[in-house]
């Protein structure tokens, strides 16, 4: 046989391979055993760091407040030995390659698998199977924390955005009101203008009603000369007429003139003269006022003398009505073109000041937000998550309002406003930021209003999990959100070659 049929590369690799496939599994097996052997020294439930509390020195233990002496394979074996301790009983998760957590040793063996006991240990007496989840909720804080990192690049580039956009609203506010200024200029100065247009106007109108007025004298004076006339006329065929002429058209108009004069004669001359009066002080009036109508300036009873004169000599047209209808404003608001467009132009001007005082005061309200020290709760401003539990939908808001909406009713119900942070008293504290209030919501029937508080748990996507309702009226909801997932937490990382193991 050759030497390339002695050496096989193929069969090589699969020998090696399968070689270092058991040398693997050997030390596996190995550092499980020396971990087992570690672990006995330390009772189940009990935190590494305290183990020293609980060093085996022969086969009894005396409890940490020194009130008995028991049996060491006594310790956290589901009964209390040590009186004192049982209130405020803890049993320790190790929780390998996660986060380690304590749980109430009441919430020990007693048929529920404790969320935050992840390795399923809480339960070792076998009565329920508790599945090691440690591993997916360790990839699940890693991956919260990657879009953590998102959110809090998002909320530091917005906050930038918003601090920019303050300086630049400024110099429009300023643009603003300078062009408010510019255009109250020329409201004022289109107004007056049409003072002085409507002045001239008016002086016209007037100066055509004075002509009008004159003409009217003359020809009034000019009846006045043809009555007289007539009236001497009359008077003389009345003296002097033959009355044995018998003459009936004579005699009529001989009657006739007698009822003239009786009922025209002397009043009206007095009314004439009244109303060439009335004329000759109208004609001293230097100018009427812009807006005022001729109306405004002659008195009622010359008008009403002067209509009855021109009445009574067929001068109709010439009535003060027409030269007063000559004297007021056309139909509408009594302003120019130009005096409405300034007005329009300046009430524009003046929204535009409020619509950047409105939006000044909303970018300075958000930056006045809390969205925690990073900025990483930026992102969850106004974001809205529908939850269905039951007969009720919850719609929360973040930073706004939570409501419920009944599915029988459709009725929906104000649960609370954003009011503040409360995971914990300071802000230095990590929990502060794990939970948050909404308060005054609607009243209650005979209660107080309607609060609900939420609480935070690191998760991939910003999810409503459960929504309870432990006191009347006070709501509680549990959410994730990549927002408290920390880049770098606190993992067991004893033996985590055993964890991969499990």
């Amino acid at each position: 046989m050759g030497y390339k049929q002695l050496f096989n590369p193929i069969i090589f690799n699969m020998k090696f391979s399968s070689l270092l496939l058991t040398l693997l599994v050997f030390l596996s097996c190995f550092a499980i055993l020396i971990h087992a052997e570690q672990d006995n020294n330390v009772p189940r439930g009990v935190a590494k760091s305290e183990a020293l509390l609980y060093e085996k020195k022969g086969s009894e233990w005396t409890c940490l407040d020194g009130s008995a002496t028991i049996p060491y394979e006594s310790i956290n074996d589901d009964y209390c030995d040590c009186t004192s301790a049982c209130p405020n009983g803890r049993f320790y998760c190790t929780n390998v390659g996660y986060i380690p957590a304590y749980v109430s040793s009441k919430r020990v063996n007693d048929g529920v698998c404790e969320p935050e006991c992840c390795d399923g240990s809480d339960e070792y007496d076998g009565k329920i199977i508790c599945l090691n989840t440690c591993k997916e909720l360790a990839n699940i804080r890693v991956e919260g924390a990657r879009i953590r990192q998102e959110y809090i690049q998002y909320g530091i580039t917005t906050r930038q955005e918003q601090e920019a956009s303050l300086g630049r609203l400024k110099i429009l506010l300023d643009a603003a009101k300078i062009k408010v200024s510019e255009r109250e200029a020329v409201l004022k100065r289109a107004q007056e203008m049409e003072k002085i247009e409507s002045k001239a106007t008016v002086n016209g109108r007037l100066k055509e009603c004075r002509e009008n007025i004159r003409k009217l004298q003359e020809r009034n004076e000019v009846l006045h000369e043809r009555i007289d006339t007539l009236l001497s006329i009359l008077e003389e065929m009345k003296n002097d007429h033959n009355q044995n002429y018998n003459d009936v058209a004579v005699e009529t108009a001989i009657i006739k003139y007698n009822e003239f004069v009786e009922l025209y004669g002397i009043e009206t001359d007095q009314e004439v003269e009244i109303y060439e009066d009335e004329i000759e002080e109208e004609n001293k009036v230097p100018e009427i006022q812009t807006k005022l109508s001729l109306s405004e300036r002659v008195t009622e009873a010359f008008v009403d003398l002067y209509d009855d004169v021109l009445e009574a000599f067929g001068l109709s047209e010439y009535t003060i009505g027409k030269s007063e209808r000559q004297f007021s404003r056309p139909s509408g608001d009594g302003k120019s073109k130009e005096v409405t467009v300034a007005y329009d132009a300046l009430n524009e001007a003046k929204e535009e000041i409020i619509n950047i005082e409105n939006e000044t005061k909303g970018v300075n309200e958000k930056l006045a937000r809390d969205y925690g020290p990073q900025q990483e709760f930026a992102k969850l401003d106004e974001t809205c998550i529908n939850h269905v539990d039951g007969q009720y939908t919850y719609t929360v808001c973040l930073y706004g309002k939570i409501t419920q909406k009944s599915s029988q009713d459709y009725r929906s119900t104000h649960l609370g406003n954003f009011e503040k942070w409360i995971g914990s008293e300071s802000k230095d504290d990590p929990k502060y930021y794990t939970a948050q209030l909404y308060d005054h919501g609607a009243r209650c029937w005979n209660g107080p209003d309607r609060s609900i508080k939420i609480y935070f748990e690191c998760g991939i996507e910003n999810k409503i999990l459960a929504v309870s309702e432990p006191e009347n009226c006070e709501y509680v909801m549990n959410m994730t959100t990549p927002s408290v997932c920390s880049e770098k937490f606190e993992k067991n990382k004893n033996d985590e070659s055993i964890h991969d193991e499990l």
